[in-house]
């Protein structure tokens, strides 16, 4: 008798399982994806990867599965349908229904904070509203002596590497970022470059990596299971450390406010204030807070955290490809060098104006992004049901964009889509190509609010770097091995050796 009230029991169950998500079953029924299984999905594939699997999982989808959309289950309610195509990519980016991002979007947060890039869409156009005018161009300006100042250190700090084996330096490029975004954020110099605070970087490379752990690995998404884990003692000792140092700053300001905001009166009537003081990001946040009650001490910090974490990993990132690339390709390297020279006046003091004129060093910057995105791939969920190609997508339906796959794809890009070619952004080039397709920082109303930013970050770097060393390497393009710890990580390293330009 038991066994049969059991029976029943799981019978009803799978029945209002199937009810419940039939919607997403009958898409799942006409789209092509891997065989899946019942209450597991196809997230046996996934379970045991390395992080450097992942990515062969994401190609071995796109290969095996050439439609523009295809599916795939990830456990027993989550379908995802993974979209490669710059026109569906714009459908998605654009649509009012996809604004959300992904429910694994909360693993972030653990670094991140619940700021622009974690909230949910309602909450985010408020605060992308209020923050806009926190990146303007004459607050960008501002920050050009804090970019030449902390690139000159690590310049200084390269030279013992001259003459030495190769090294990687993207160890040293993700420290000198840090500092530089926390001093344009927080208005504190961490001297992490000089060999002080490392407890914050190593806390926030420990929760890089767990979050990764944690997105792709359907039984970490337990917290019940998670607590139980050596990871959990990590990322909350990891966390403390990362947000008491923005609660601390937070304190210290707000006591400091008033004479702040004279302060900010002062420079803002000024107009060389490119030239002289810092618009520091946290002072800005501040006065919403304090003047109108626009936010609260939770979204100061949180909103800082996400500018932090978001702004140093891929500055250090991309700049770090971009030397590995120019150390792989003497003439390119050349190439740039040879525009520095005509360009920039003083290499140690770069101006803001001389910036627009390094225009194949930017094509350079571009391309290391198209082939080296820093996000391989970003997720959305739609809320209600919208109209993507021949297919009703219904409510709940998860988006994987594969922006990796979407930037080597040879029918967009061309026949050398695998090889780093500046040229693939020549004007009358890139014109040609949909809007869509190059999509480094994402696009649509959620793109990246720093994309001035983090251009102007990587373009002093490139010029002080090129202007001071000549980068080689034994590494070839075909040797690079990448892993996922949300970023694109190298596994074998951005391995150079450096000779001093004289």
């Amino acid at each position: 008798m038991l066994l049969v009230i059991c029976s029943i029991c799981v019978f009803v169950f799978i029945l209002h399982h199937f009810w419940t998500y039939r919607e997403l079953y009958k898409l799942s029924w006409i789209m092509p994806g891997p065989l899946w299984v019942p209450f597991i999905g196809n997230a046996y594939s996934i379970i045991g990867r390395t992080h450097e699997g992942l990515l062969d999982l994401l190609n071995y989808l796109a290969t095996s599965y050439p439609m523009p959309l295809r599916r795939y289950w990830f456990g027993p309610n989550k379908l995802y349908i993974l979209i490669t195509k710059p026109e569906d990519i714009q459908t998605v980016l654009n649509a009012p229904e996809c604004l959300n991002r992904d429910g694994v979007y909360k693993y972030v947060s653990t670094l991140a904070g619940n700021g622009l890039v974690c909230l949910p869409a309602d909450t985010w156009k408020e605060h992308r509203k209020y923050l806009n005018p926190t990146f303007s161009l004459k607050i960008l300006q501002s920050y050009m002596q804090i970019f030449n100042k902390e690139t000159n250190t690590l310049t200084d700090r390269l030279k013992q590497y001259t003459g030495k084996p190769a090294f990687d330096i993207y160890e040293l490029m993700d420290a000198c970022t840090l500092d530089i975004v926390c001093q344009t954020t927080m208005g504190t110099e961490m001297n992490i470059q000089k060999n002080q605070n490392v407890n914050y970087l190593k806390a926030a490379n420990n929760l890089l990596s767990i979050m990764t752990t944690r997105i792709f690995n359907p039984l970490m998404h337990l917290d019940t299971l998670f607590r139980l884990t050596k990871w959990y003692n990590i990322e909350k000792k990891s966390m403390e450390i990362v947000f008491g140092f923005v609660d601390k700053i937070l304190q210290r300001k707000k006591a400091e406010y008033h004479l702040i905001q004279k302060k900010l009166k002062e420079v803002e009537k000024d107009e060389n204030v490119s030239m002289k003081t810092p618009l520091i990001y946290i002072d800005q946040l501040l006065k919403l807070s304090m003047e109108g009650g626009i936010f609260r001490d939770e979204d100061v910090i949180n909103e800082a955290n996400t500018i932090i974490s978001t702004g140093f990993e891929s500055s250090a990132l991309i700049t770090s490809y971009c030397v590995l690339m120019l150390a792989m390709h003497p003439d390119i390297q050349a190439k740039v060098y040879e525009e520095i020279g005509a360009v920039i006046s003083d290499p140690n003091d770069i101006k803001y104006d001389e910036l627009g004129n390094l225009k194949y060093t930017e094509r350079v910057i571009k391309e290391t992004m198209r082939l080296f995105p820093t996000v391989p791939a970003i997720a959305r969920v739609a809320n209600a049901p919208f109209q993507l190609r021949e297919y009703t997508i219904p409510a709940k339906t998860h988006f994987a964009i594969g922006i990796v796959t979407l930037h080597r794809d040879k029918t967009v890009w061309g026949p050398k889509a695998e090889e780093f070619d500046p040229d693939h952004f020549l004007p009358e080039k890139f014109e040609k190509i949909h809007p869509y397709a190059y999509v480094p920082f994402s696009a649509g109303p959620r793109n990246c609010i720093g994309i001035k930013y983090a251009y102007m970050l990587m373009k002093v770097l490139v010029v002080h770097l090129v202007s001071s060393y000549k980068f080689t390497t034994d590494l070839r393009l075909c040797d690079l091995k990448h892993r996922v710890d949300i970023t694109l990580k190298l596994s074998n390293k951005h391995m150079v050796s450096i000779e001093a330009r004289t």
